[in-house]
């Protein structure tokens, strides 16, 4: 334990942005903080309180105060991904494998699954018993757990969402219900991504699924509002049709023709979902510079939204290589282009162009309510700075921006409190 909760120890769990968030000077008092959060983490009473709760896309989701304590679960966290080496695929990986799968032109069956209030459900049992009564934790992180199972979790059911730990519990519960699902005969690629199944295989659905729904622990179910199943099965050339898999903020594209000597065509975009979120955020920055006419600050936020820029590694990835990691329009979908067998096309770009053509309708068409924000002198201004700023282009030549963390969260304000 004395390599856990130590300077080092919580130096890998120290985030950007946690000195705004947590109001701790890190910059001027880093070692202050961290020796807090060590007197903390190895003496004394444990106590998580105050516990704030907010809502988000109708779920509740937990955090805690203390600084000192956030730092202890997350290295607690870090502790317990080695310790039962919890490694959970990178959407990366996944994605890369999809577009290797869906190249095979033999016959196949994709069943997608959604676990319903996956953290709500989710029995923890003997993942408690494991954790609190073995002889491989150290005493002070075992009492540690014991308060956050007390506090957050007091029966058998559920981990609260919004706290990096539970990821970690959630993974080490599931582990049996993975391996369970691989080995179903006619299983031959199996995704979970939390709470997101995604399944290929070589026999009807509804054969899986005679034997899918027991595999998952007791009091857990799939959501069926959220579960499709693709087949690929077309020997009529002359019949075949282009199919569609969302997963993972991508949409793969595909034949469903079988047989073709040659590998399957796979087209790799963003997904309409992700296109739809985007110009929904769009729509709220307009509706926010509409209200306090800061052309400064509506620049910055599209700008944001259209271009890359560096962002803190979270969980255990950031003990890897740099702790920043690029993200944004291009890196977030790097994934696309197409794809036909060890050839890869560039992408496109056909929703980002039409993402182009919506933003510039804000700002133009007689139709919309936003075009009196640039008519006039100042108007004309807008708009030729913001010709500037392209999806496309932000996409196509990986453009970055930098911007601080305090101007971060005051650039996604737009849309977080909408």
């Amino acid at each position: 334990m004395h390599r856990i909760f130590t300077d080092g120890g919580f130096g890998r769990v120290i985030r950007a942005g946690d000195s705004r968030r947590f109001r701790v000077d890190l910059k001027n008092n880093r070692q202050a903080v961290v020796d807090a959060a060590i007197a903390s983490a190895t003496v004394g009473a444990i106590s998580f309180n105050p516990i704030y709760k907010c809502r988000v896309k109708q779920r509740e989701c937990f955090s805690i105060k203390s600084y000192s304590h956030v730092l202890t679960l997350r290295a607690i966290t870090l502790f317990l991904s080695r310790r039962f080496r919890i490694n959970p695929r990178g959407r990366d990986s996944i994605v890369k494998e999809i577009i290797e799968t869906l190249s095979d032109s033999t016959p196949m069956y994709i069943i997608r699954r959604d676990i319903q209030s996956f953290y709500e459900t989710l029995p923890i049992a003997a993942v408690k018993e494991h954790v609190l009564y073995g002889t491989f934790i150290p005493t002070r992180i075992k009492e540690f757990l014991k308060m956050y199972f007390a506090t957050f979790s007091p029966n058998l059911t559920g981990v609260p969402r919004g706290m990096g730990l539970s990821s970690a519990i959630a993974e080490l519960a599931m582990g049996k219900t993975d391996q369970k699902i691989r080995e179903l005969p006619g299983v031959y690629k199996y995704f979970r991504y939390s709470d997101d199944i995604l399944i290929f295989s070589t026999i009807q659905p509804e054969k899986i699924d005679a034997s899918l729904a027991g595999t998952l622990p007791p009091g857990m179910k799939f959501n069926p509002e959220k579960s499709s199943e693709i087949e690929i099965h077309e020997s009529r050339r002359n019949a075949a049709r282009i199919l569609v898999l969302d997963y993972l903020g991508y949409k793969f594209s595909f034949s469903n023709a079988i047989g073709d000597k040659s590998p399957r065509k796979v087209v790799v975009e963003i997904s309409d979902r992700k296109v739809k979120k985007l110009k929904s955020k769009i729509i709220c920055v307009f509706k926010s510079f509409s209200k306090n006419k800061d052309f400064s600050l509506f620049r910055d936020r599209i700008a944001f939204l259209a271009s890359n820029y560096f962002a803190y590694r979270k969980g255990v990835s950031m003990v890897r290589d740099s702790p920043y990691a690029k993200s944004g329009i291009y890196y977030n979908y790097h994934l696309c282009g197409t794809y036909q067998g060890e050839a890869r096309m560039p992408h496109e770009c056909r929703e980002l162009k039409s993402l182009d053509g919506f933003f510039n309708s804000l700002m133009r068409s007689n139709s919309s309510s936003f075009r009196p924000l640039f008519t006039g002198v100042a108007g004309n201004y807008r708009l030729k700075t913001m010709e500037r700023i392209s999806f496309f282009k932000g996409y196509q030549k990986k453009m970055m921006v930098r911007f601080n963390s305090d101007k971060v969260s005051k650039i996604k304000s737009a849309w977080r409190n909408a």
